[in-house]
């Protein structure tokens, strides 16, 4: 089922389109068949799949405006049968990292915070955040905010005592002794106490992070995130923090609503508290727990979200926004402008100097900024994909022609080839005249997700080797440049 809205801003609102290239991308009744067509042919080729929802942006050919068409397949639930639908929420995982950018660029536009700011700036009292020491110079370099936005920090994925959440009484049967005993799910009871204690222990063997010098390689890590969202959540929304585990993810709520989603209007985006009721994740057949990442892990992974939600901030991500927006919502588009270029990437556990690959791709605040593939896509691409214990997500952008993808399934995503890119190749392969027969696009190498570890202990996909490699100087967004505002509203036109 496909549906599509051409989203307009108030007629007060003043702006300037976007350069139009030669080609564009139109939806036509054609493409939407052949994306529908897609969907359930993916549906058929992974049958663990119990529902996809999907939203794509394309540009409005008469006019600077943005059209959002969803696509939706499957059921949220096997047991109950209750069909997938544009507002049915989903797990996010790791595409929350963008949504904590975003309170990022928003306090650098504000001029509150810098992104050479060392992280011990906004540590809490009496917490100390090691230096990485030159072995040579004995120069140290602090982990600064950028560090964090970056992943090149030099911290593992996880953080050494995440398990210090687990409930004492509720070890996972299924996993060897540990002290303390794993469980299923350590998320909910990790306190932003145990965060910040992190760093008091060995993250790697013996060694101490960072393990590199801060900002010169690349290491997914949702440690760091979790502790960019402690900061960024902490600086737009000040003061004590409600108690209870729900309290920093209402803390992170409550900053996104104040700084865009409240503006952009999006209501079903939020929180995966214990009161809300996504689609129900599943492993395989099986259903499995909730990520219910409310407590100080929130910034890597806590939200939830529907294809309504996730078009609307695609849109606002592409640059799709009025010449007077809110700071708070500018902040959306600024993350995905280039920040700081990746040569390698390092694994956290191998001895300093080895186990590092050479590379080439940019990093945005949040967003990994690939070039164009040799064969098949031809354009640019933002990359951010989530993976939760029963759920998978994948988001991407090509600026260049003003489009995105993103597809959410309630299936953990390990060994299940991914949507969005076959999307993606299938509208750049229709550019053309509205009047023009969509064409059949180039097949497009679908991204390896990385291997999943045992679900229990699986924190987030990590996309690290996803797609297409590296953006060189490409630059997304253009100074001064602005389109209208999506707004969803009522009496909005229907395609």
């Amino acid at each position: 089922m496909a549906a599509a809205l051409v989203l307009t801003a108030p007629a007060t609102a003043t702006a300037t389109p976007l350069r139009t290239a030669e080609a564009s991308v139109t939806m036509t009744p054609e493409l939407q068949t052949q994306i529908q067509d897609m969907v359930e042919t993916f549906m058929a080729d992974n049958e663990t799949v119990p529902g996809i929802s999907v939203a794509v942006v394309t540009p409005d050919p008469a006019g600077s405006d943005p059209v959002i068409t969803t696509f939706v397949a499957g059921v949220e639930n096997r047991a109950s049968g209750v069909p997938v639908e544009a507002i049915t929420q989903f797990e996010l995982g790791s595409e929350t990292k963008v949504f904590t950018a975003g309170l990022l660029a928003s306090l650098l536009s504000a001029g509150t915070v810098a992104l050479d700011d060392p992280i011990q700036k906004y540590a809490p009292s009496g917490v100390i955040v090691p230096e990485w020491e030159n072995p040579v110079t004995l120069e140290k370099t602090p982990i600064t905010l950028l560090d964090l936005a970056t992943h090149t920090a030099g911290l593992t994925d996880a953080p050494p005592n995440l398990y210090d959440g687990c409930p004492e009484e509720k070890p996972d049967e299924h996993q060897p002794p540990h002290d303390p005993p794993h469980c299923a799910n350590p998320k909910p009871g990790y306190t932003p106490a145990m965060l910040w204690d992190s760093f008091t222990e060995p993250c790697a063997d013996t060694r101490q992070c960072p393990l590199w010098e801060p900002g010169t390689a690349w290491s997914y890590s949702n440690w760091g995130f979790a502790l960019l969202g402690d900061i960024v959540a902490g600086l737009v929304t000040p003061g004590a923090v409600p108690p209870g585990e729900t309290g920093p993810g209402q803390v992170f709520q409550d900053s996104l609503e104040t700084t865009f989603l409240t503006d952009l209007g999006m209501d079903s985006t939020t929180v995966e508290f214990p009161d809300t009721d996504p689609a129900t994740p599943y492993n395989g057949d099986t259903t499995i727990h909730r990520w219910n990442n409310y407590n100080a892990y929130v910034g890597g992974g806590g939200l939830i979200s529907t294809a309504d939600d996730m078009g609307t901030f695609v849109a606002a991500s592409l640059g799709y926004l009025p010449a007077d927006v809110a700071p708070g919502v500018q902040a959306v588009a600024d993350t995905v402008a280039p920040v700081l270029p990746i040569t390698q990437t390092c694994t956290p556990t191998a001895a300093p100097g080895d186990a590092c690959t050479a590379t080439n791709f940019q990093m945005g605040l949040g967003w990994e900024l690939r070039p164009a593939l040799a064969s098949g896509t031809t354009v640019p691409y933002a990359h951010k994909n989530g993976g939760t214990a029963g759920g998978s997500t994948d988001t991407l952008l090509a600026p260049s022609l003003r489009i995105g993808v993103t597809t959410m399934f309630n299936q953990n995503g390990a060994d299940i080839e991914q949507l969005a890119p076959r999307i993606l190749s299938l509208l750049v392969a229709a550019q053309g005249t509205p009047d023009e027969a969509t064409p059949t696009p180039t097949a497009t190498p679908a991204p390896t997700a990385d291997p999943s570890p045992v679900p229990g202990e699986a924190l987030a996909n990590t996309g690290a080797d996803l797609l297409v490699p590296g953006l060189g100087s490409v630059s997304f967004l253009l100074a001064g440049v602005a389109v209208l505002l999506v707004r969803r509203r009522r009496g909005i036109s229907r395609i």
